[in-house]
Parts: C-alpha cells; sequence; structure tokens
C-alpha cells in the first residue's frame, strides 16, 4: 500500500500495546455500560477476548513462546504488515474540489480504504498471519497531465495481499519476513507492468528490559523511496510514559501529563505524522487529537510510455478529531481539517517532480474511520 502516515501511526499502538496473547482466564465482567455478550457473540470470545480488553490476535492458536509476551521481533511483523495495509476496518476521506494550478477545472476526491487481519498459524516459536488492503481513490476533475497530454485519472485502485511469519530463536533474537503482493494503478492487474511485490526482512535482537535492536531491509516499490533501505534502529521504553525507536523508522511516544500524550512518527523520506492528544479522565472512552500528517502515494499507470514511471501524490494536512470506543474494541474516530501543499506527478522519482506536474489548491475536508484496537 502507499506510504500513509496516518496508518503508520499503528507502530506505535502495536509496539507499545499489551501482549497479543496472554494466558487462558476467566473474562471480566461487563464493563459499566456495556450490555452482556449475546450468546451468538460467544464463537468470537477467545478471537476477540473480553470486549474491555486489547484485541489478542493470536490468542485462538495457543500461547506464544514466553507465556507472558509475544516479543518485540513477533509485534514488530505484525506492524509492517499493518502498516502496510492498515488497521484492520473501514475509513473514507472526502477532498471537495479546488481550483487546479493553471487549467480551467477543479479537482476533488473521495478516498476509501478498507483492510483485513488474520492470523493463521502459531506453533512453537513460529507464528503468521496474512493481511489484505484495498485502496481506491475517486477523482473529480477534467485536469491534464500538462506534458504527456492525457488526462487525470479518474480513479486509482491499490488491492494488496500479504503474510507476515516470525521465528523466535533460543536465544530470544527474532527473525520475521513480511512479504505482500498486488496492483497499483488505474487499471488494476490489467497488465504485467501494473503489478507490485514489496519484501521486509528483519532481526529483533532484545536488550536490557523491553528494549531490542531491530535490523533489516525494507523494499516497496510504491514508496517516495522506490529502493532497497535499511532498516536500523533501537526500540528504548525507559517507562511506560515514555518509548522511542531511534533510527528507521522513527517514532516516539509520550505521556507527558496524565490526560495528555503525543505521537511522532518518520519515515524516509517525505513521510511525517505527529499528533497530541488529549483522553480525559473522566470520559475514558473519548479522545481527541489535534494532528499532522505529511502523506504521499504512488502507482502506475496501465498506459505509461516509459514503464520505470510512477504516478506520484503528495499532500499535507492539519486535522482536529474525535474518537469513541466502541464495544468488541472497535474505535469510531470523525476528523476535519485543512489540505494544503497538494500536488501530483509522473517520473521515476522525487526529482521528477515537475514532469506532468498538477497542483492542487488548499481546502478543507473530512474523515471517518471505523477501526479494530490492537
Amino acid at each position: 500500500m502507499p506510504s500513509n502516515p496516518v496508518r503508520a501511526l499503528l507502530l506505535v499502538a502495536v509496539l507499545a500495546g499489551p501482549a497479543a496473547a496472554q494466558p487462558n482466564r476467566p473474562p471480566p465482567p461487563p464493563a459499566s455500560g456495556q450490555p452482556n455478550v449475546p450468546p451468538a457473540l460467544d464463537p468470537l470470545r477467545p478471537y476477540l477476548g473480553p470486549p474491555d480488553q486489547p484485541f489478542r490476535p493470536f490468542a485462538p492458536l495457543g500461547p506464544p513462546p514466553d507465556p507472558l509476551d509475544d516479543g518485540i521481533g513477533t509485534r514488530y511483523g505484525l506492524l509492517l504488515l499493518a502498516g502496510r495495509f492498515g488497521v484492520p476496518g473501514y475509513g473514507i476521506m472526502w477532498i471537495p474540489s479546488q481550483p487546479v494550478a493553471g487549467q480551467p477545472t477543479d479537482l476533488g476526491l473521495v478516498r476509501q480504504e478498507l483492510s483485513l487481519f488474520a492470523p493463521i498459524h502459531r506453533e512453537g516459536c513460529d507464528t503468521a498471519a496474512v493481511g489484505l488492503g484495498v485502496r481506491n481513490t475517486i477523482f473529480d476533475t477534467g485536469a491534464i497531465l500538462p506534458d504527456s497530454r492525457r488526462s487525470f485519472p479518474s480513479t486509482l485502485w491499490d488491492i494488496e495481499a500479504g503474510v507476515a511469519y516470525s521465528h523466535q530463536w533460543d536465544n530470544g533474537w527474532t527473525t520475521g519476513a513480511v512479504v505482500s503482493a498486488g496492483s497499483a494503478s488505474d487499471k488494476p492487474f490489467r497488465r504485467g507492468n501494473v503489478l507490485v511485490a514489496s519484501v521486509d526482512l528483519y532481526t529483533a535482537i532484545p536488550d536490557v528490559g523491553d528494549n531490542a535492536w531491530i535490523i533489516g531491509v525494507s523494499y516497496q516499490p510504491t514508496s517516495d523511496f522506490p529502493y532497497p533501505m535499511p532498516i536500523a534502529s533501537y526500540y528504548w521504553k525507559p517507562n511506560a510514559d515514555l518509548e522511542v525507536n531511534l533510527g528507521v523508522p522513527l517514532f516516539m511516544r509520550w505521556r507527558f501529563a496524565p490526560e495528555w500524550s503525543t505521537e511522532v512518527f518518520y519515515l524516509p523520506v517525505r513521510t511525517v505524522a505527529a499528533r497530541v492528544i488529549w483522553d480525559p479522565c473522566q470520559y475514558p472512552e473519548y479522545h481527541v487529537y489535534a494532528a499532522f500528517n505529511w502523506a504521499n502515494e504512488s502507482y502506475f499507470l496501465a498506459d505509461r510510455t516509459n514503464d520505470g514511471d510512477r504516478f506520484y501524490g503528495f499532500e499535507k494536512r492539519l486535522s482536529g478529531g474525535v474518537q469513541f470506543d466502541l464495544p468488541w474494541r472497535l474505535r469510531l474516530d470523525l476528523s476535519a481539517g485543512y489540505v494544503f501543499d497538494r500536488f501530483y506527478f509522473q517520473g521515476r522519482r522525487y526529482a521528477d517532480r515537475d514532469r506532468d506536474r498538477v497542483d492542487v489548491g488548499a481546502g478543507w475536508f473530512i474523515a471517518a474511520q471505523l477501526r479494530l484496537q490492537f
């Protein structure tokens, strides 16, 4: 899937979250205001766990090697899989039409994302999970790409599926791989030149406490850096209120006051996300946030004349939103904000950004998401 800093913030949720599996225990009584689980939903309990506890994806497949924790290596693989396709759930964004620079037309869009996740294997020190992501953007515009004189795409698709596998060795190290394949294009799967494949290879080396070294390599042909990129970082968690991943990728999560926290994420070269979150103690099911995102995506147009070219889109967003915790670990996210510095172009890399460039005016947007919490 294209780089998306909103999805990339899952890095914080996965690494900071509790273990993916815990020893079997009786479920707690329903939380205040939460109804008893109907008998028809009882079969879901082994998969989802009690409604007031985080989702445990591997719970029905047996305990992890260490019954108290899956380990940073296994969780890192889940991060890469979910970061590639998005947190399980559905999201939609509407950006109303804004003027196109130098052309007598406007451009508006509706962007949708659907992502799924399923654990498929746990035996001894081996775990595996599969993911599916579908991303669709529908454009309303009469714009053209000025150099090639072709019409601006009316719709773009990114449809990919992947698998994450990890093995924990006797010395505590974890080696993993995440492989995905699909099609990112205006005409997906139409020709061989619109197919994509990505791979991540990594090793997590535990250090003192929860800390760990993570090394590896990542290749995503639809990122804004479409070359193999090293993974090299040190995950540091000195206490429950602060955790930092120093290196590539870079992130920080810091609870600097009882009701306030901040999250920052950076992935080279132009993927940035930052949020400040207010969690009111008197209303724990509500979360209010302000965010900045620098997002990008790229696709392979089916009828491009040069197979090495990609169709890129870049934008920056300032937004505010409210999240509502729902039963069964679902979270509804409603947000609105201002999108700016928007442009599209066709080329091999970011240095080609003046070729077939289409600049779009700034304006407001609204978005909604329904996601499963990890």
